[in-house]
């Protein structure tokens, strides 16, 4: 049998599981909600399933030598197993955040450039790098946590991590409807409905978008000084779904914040799937700086 990877994607509201070939085809896939046990519900709904490896893309902050997700703001447990439950599959398995894999699928599968980043804009916001070829990990796995910069040092929101003025309280869509009633003294909106206003002219629904740009702008600034990648390359939900806007509002902006030369700014290759098939490259090409933390298991 060819080699086949399990990808797993485990999100702050869904988990998606992949079954991937070594091209990054997908051959087979599930969904499901997020619950307190993720881990535990990718082994029931792979039952039956054949591969040679299991790959996980998580929401962090991470404890990689554990194999623990620990203090995670938006999932329904803010700290859960990864490895453990997984080793009832019987196979190697390998964990990383999830915009970790997501930048490792896209260096294995799509472009092989050395410095590279992915951001993705959905419930949060999340990062992941290569620099100079490497995977950056951290000492505990989650140097890549720039959803967490600090954009706004004073009086800045609260982010669900409890810190303040955080890329992820202006940026993110847990965050949109209370920004968006801050801003405009409208009852909360959800994204979808802010973005749908936005194009149909709704003066105030224009204001809120118009700084919200500027704030995904200064983040990404942020990012792109701390790693000075030839590719940004953006996913999630709210990136997907309004590519149209970003693509043609951010890279100018983000000229104004930055003093270095920007990168190429680009959608994510793998739309929904970007994470898991990400996660199954991780398993596919194992990279070194994984290697350090004793993966795959």
């Amino acid at each position: 049998m060819a080699e086949r990877y399990l990808g797993v994607d485990i999100g702050a509201t869904w988990t998606r599981v992949l079954l991937v070939d070594r091209e990054g085809r997908v051959l087979r896939r599930a969904k499901f909600r997020t619950g307190v046990d993720p881990a535990a519900q990718v082994v029931e709904a792979v039952s039956g399933w054949e591969f040679d490896a299991v790959g996980v893309g998580s929401i962090g902050p991470l404890d990689l030598r554990s194999g623990w997700v620990v203090n995670s703001p938006n999932s329904p447990a803010r700290r859960f197993p990864l490895v453990e439950p997984l080793k009832a599959l019987g196979k190697p398995v390998a964990v990383a955040n999830d915009c970790v894999a997501a930048v490792w699928g896209e260096r294995v599968f799509k472009y092989g450039v050395e410095n590279m980043v992915y951001v993705t804009l959905s419930t949060g916001v999340g990062v992941g790098a290569i620099v100079d070829g490497t995977l950056l990990l951290g000492k505990d796995g989650n140097a890549h946590e720039l959803g967490h910069a600090v954009i706004q040092f004073m009086e800045g929101r609260r982010c669900g991590c409890g810190g303040r003025g955080h890329f992820e309280a202006y940026v993110g869509g847990a965050h949109i409807p209370s920004l968006y009633r801050e801003l405009t003294g409208d009852d909360p909106l959800d994204p979808a409905e802010i973005f749908r206003r936005y194009r149909e002219g709704e003066e105030r629904a224009r204001r809120f978008v118009d700084l919200w740009l500027e704030a995904l702008a200064a983040g990404l600034a942020t990012v792109a000084a701390a790693y000075d990648p030839e590719l940004l390359i953006m996913g999630g939900s709210i990136a997907l779904n309004n590519w149209d806007l970003i693509s043609r509002e951010v890279p100018r902006r983000l000229r104004a914040y930055l003093g270095v030369r920007p990168p190429e700014l680009l959608q994510a290759s793998f739309g929904d799937d970007e994470v898991a098939v990400g996660a199954a490259a991780l398993v596919y090409k194992v990279p070194e700086s994984l290697r350090r933390f004793g993966y795959p298991r």
